[in-house]
């Protein structure tokens, strides 16, 4: 009966270790290798000026064009993002989405659904769990509502954040920025005195007035696959009977005004008390000059 026993025990033991081995061959084959990326629609593995941690999308409220200082937004605002997030990893996963960096006064809210519904992300806590397929890829709605009363001319950065179920340890962020405004217009003016009377820039009969209007697009452009704030058909326009202007009324318009980036032109002709610029595009970071010359009565 000893004997008997031992053989029973020993191929228990046989039997235990063998199923123990390969539960453990099975368990490694399955180990998940988490993997995220979370940038641009389209563009998941967009990079911005130091990695894949500040890709950035960049959308405007208010007023594209902003002329002056003083310039705030009225009301408040929202702005609906797209982000591409991606399951790089081995497995099917779950991702938690949170926004760890918010400017004060705005909200952040994300959609799974095209846009039907919204929950609210936070860095406190707020935020939804998104399950994407082995090498799969979602499109998440991100709305971010803006107060009233920011200064123009300004950008205001919303980092989301995606961070792996499976592996804690696996993160990666986007930035989704809205600008107050993206277009700057500076304006000057010299006078070209060739007169014979008066100093070189005196404002006499006869001379000349040159109008000097800067243009640029102030929108972040360093990065890799990001979205990037392109103005189409820029309108830059000079009135001279629009207060406070008043040389519509006393000055006389010399034909010859230009644009050093080739804008179109309406408003070039004898008498004329208005111009307008009209430029095709404007790339993030570019800038251009609108000139035109007036002779004082």
């Amino acid at each position: 009966m000893i004997r008997k026993f031992y053989v029973l025990f020993l191929a228990l033991t046989l039997v235990m270790a063998a199923t123990a081995w390969n539960a453990g061959v099975t368990g490694k084959a399955r180990e998940i290798d988490a993997g995220v990326l979370l940038g641009p629609c389209g563009s998941s593995a967009a990079a911005g000026p130091t990695g894949i941690n500040d890709d950035f999308t960049n959308r405007s409220i208010g007023a594209d064009i902003v002329t002056g200082p003083n310039t705030v937004t009225a009301n408040s605002a929202s702005v609906v993002f797209r982000n591409t997030l991606q399951n790089t990893g081995t497995a099917d996963d779950a991702f938690i989405i949170a926004a760890p960096s918010l400017p004060p006064g705005f909200r952040a809210e994300v959609s799974t659904d095209n846009g039907d519904t919204y929950a609210v992300i936070d860095q406190w806590g707020n935020s939804i769990t998104v399950a994407v397929g082995y090498r799969a890829a979602v499109i998440l709605f991100v709305r971010i509502t803006a107060p009233g009363g920011l200064p123009g001319l300004q950008a205001f950065e919303t980092v989301i954040r995606a961070t792996s179920t499976g592996s804690p340890a696996v993160i990666n962020a986007t930035i989704n920025r809205i600008y107050t405004g993206f277009i700057r217009l500076e304006n000057a003016q010299a006078i070209v005195n060739h007169t014979g009377v008066g100093g070189p820039s005196d404002a006499v009969p006869g001379a000349q007035v040159e109008f000097i209007i800067t243009y640029s697009n102030i929108s972040s452009m360093n990065g890799v696959d990001c979205a990037l704030l392109i103005a189409y058909n820029l309108v830059i326009s000079a009135d001279g009977r629009k207060l406070p202007n008043n040389w519509g009324v006393t000055t006389d318009h010399i034909v010859g005004a230009s644009d050093d980036r080739g804008g179109l032109i309406v408003g070039d002709r004898p008498n004329s008390q208005s111009l307008a610029n009209v430029v095709m595009r404007l790339e993030a970071g570019e800038s251009g000059v609108f000139r035109f010359r007036r002779m004082i009565r």
